[in-house]
């Protein structure tokens, strides 16, 4: 399918971006590898940062793909039956409660970050078990282990780098 490779060179290409960023990043701080554990460490902000951002994308990467075969779906009717689960006009359902995660994963908020991770190992799961057979499991590996990143982020976001604003305290004196 033309839209999904599409999707996937999207993907790629961020990917290829985040890579070369790390490579710049390691590079400098004399390291001569970024390894793949070096991806999982959220020790600064900046990382903090980094991986709160890749998932707010990655969510809008989904949802963009999610968007254009819902969009088809009103349009078009196939006899296929893998291709009518996909163009499902439904999935704008899906479309708005990414949108809204997205958003508040850009807000750093946890609850998002975790609802937008099980979301999407449940949607998998169930994809999976309708179609009958495991479809692009390595692309959802990568999305999954996008916004685990995140969920972890926005974790550490708020127990470490969090600024409480003193003016909005509760203890007033009266």
């Amino acid at each position: 399918m033309l839209i999904i490779d599409v999707g996937e060179l999207t993907l790629l290409w961020y990917l290829n971006i985040n890579c070369q960023f790390f490579k710049r990043r390691f590079i400098m701080a004399g390291k001569n590898k970024a390894s793949l554990k070096s991806l999982f460490k959220i020790e600064t902000q900046e990382q903090c940062q980094s991986a709160i951002k890749n998932g707010w994308i990655v969510t809008l990467i989904s949802l963009s793909i999610t968007l254009v075969f819902s969009t088809i779906g009103f349009f078009t009717q196939t006899e296929n039956a893998t291709l009518n689960y996909f163009l499902d006009p439904f999935l704008m359902i899906d479309v708005v409660l990414m949108a809204v995660m997205a958003f508040f994963i850009y807000r750093k908020s946890r609850i998002a970050a975790t609802l937008m991770f099980f979301y999407f190992v449940l949607s998998k799961i169930l994809q999976w078990s309708d179609l009958g057979n495991v479809q692009g499991l390595p692309l959802a590996i990568v999305f999954m282990f996008f916004y685990f990143n995140a969920m972890r982020a926005t974790f550490v976001w708020h127990s470490k780098y969090k600024i409480v604003d003193e003016s909005l305290s509760l203890d007033t004196d009266i």
